[in-house]
């Protein structure tokens, strides 16, 4: 997990919001209010239908923001990590306790930790759900 964040408030436009990604080198972020709770994510995906609608550029980011998200608190595992990247296409899960982030998992560390910890793990989804390993 990384502690360090990059995120954008709820208020943030969407032309800073872009810039702010690309100035980052990311692809997305969480957005998070004034006390530091999650309240929602922010993705390049959400943002490329609009970008070059001059309208929308002083728009705030959180009218485009996905606000079903799914997070893990600190104490969870690797593997429930790896199920939630298997379950779904996001490439960041914030790690949020007590509705506050503090932290953040990319599907490249979670692939780095297994590759420098010499840690395998097994199909995520097949731990999800057993009776998947029959089907194989």
């Amino acid at each position: 997990m990384s502690k360090k964040v990059a995120t954008v408030s709820p208020e943030t436009t969407v032309a800073d919001t872009i810039r702010f990604l690309t100035e980052n080198h990311i692809g997305g972020a969480p957005v998070v209010d004034r006390s530091g709770e999650l309240v929602g994510m922010i993705s390049e995906l959400a943002l490329i239908d609009v970008v070059f609608d001059e309208k929308v550029a002083k728009a705030p980011v959180s009218q485009y923001m996905t606000i079903e998200v799914q997070a893990v608190n600190p104490h969870e595992s690797l593997a429930r990590a790896a199920q939630l990247f298997a379950l779904y296409a996001f490439r960041r899960l914030p790690v949020v306790e007590n509705g506050k982030l503090v932290g953040i998992i990319t599907r490249r560390d979670l692939m780095n930790h297994s590759l420098q910890s010499g840690q395998t793990m097994g199909d995520p989804l097949v731990e999800m759900i057993p009776g998947l390993a029959l089907a194989r």
